[in-house]
């Protein structure tokens, strides 16, 4: 025999598209902010990139007993010129002194480009950074400025004389001028 209709257990098609609409105003509600999240992890993500590059090179040079070359490249095997670094960076030995990665041996790290909205940029007068076995870091402190179009804000990483890498506020002019450069 059958049970009457009224104590079968589940819902009505009226409850069920109730909820649906309920569920869909909360996503609409949590979409904008789950887009902002995931930018400013990708932001995060540019400065730790870079900080632990660097951090990498400076082990590498250390525990190698050799000269490591940090420096921007388009192709992933050889330095090239300027103060971008948007389009990806090379970590390689350098033992021969011509600030190019050694033909002969491999490279420790090649790190593809940024996202799109994103650029990294040197301070003037380093365009590449040289660890020596020693750990220090040659020349004068180098500020990488860490820009994002979305926001107009970013970050900067400096690397000491003495090799060490920390994360710091970027200095106004510096980030204006990275800011200026993003298509």
């Amino acid at each position: 025999m059958l049970t009457p209709r009224a104590s079968l257990p589940g819902f009505t098609l009226i409850e069920l598209l109730m909820t649906l609409a309920v569920a869909a105003i909360l996503a609409m509600i949590a979409a904008p902010a789950l887009g902002n999240l995931l930018a400013r992890v990708r932001e995060a993500s540019a400065e730790a990139r870079i900080a632990g590059t660097l951090r990498h090179a400076r082990t590498a040079a250390v525990m190698n007993n050799t000269r490591i070359i940090v420096c921007p490249s388009s192709d992933g095997r050889h330095c090239r010129p300027g103060y971008d670094w948007q389009h990806g960076w090379i970590v390689a030995p350098d033992a021969d002194g011509d600030d190019q990665p050694d033909a002969s041996r491999q490279l420790v790290a090649a790190l593809p480009a940024m996202a799109a909205g994103s650029r990294i940029i040197t301070s003037a007068g380093r365009t590449h950074i040289v660890f020596h076995p020693n750990g220090n870091a040659a020349g004068t402190n180098a500020r990488f400025t860490i820009c994002h179009a979305r926001g107009g804000d970013g970050k900067s990483v400096v690397v000491s004389n003495t090799g060490r890498v920390r994360i710091a506020d970027p200095d106004p002019s510096r980030l204006e001028q990275c800011l200026a450069g993003i298509p």
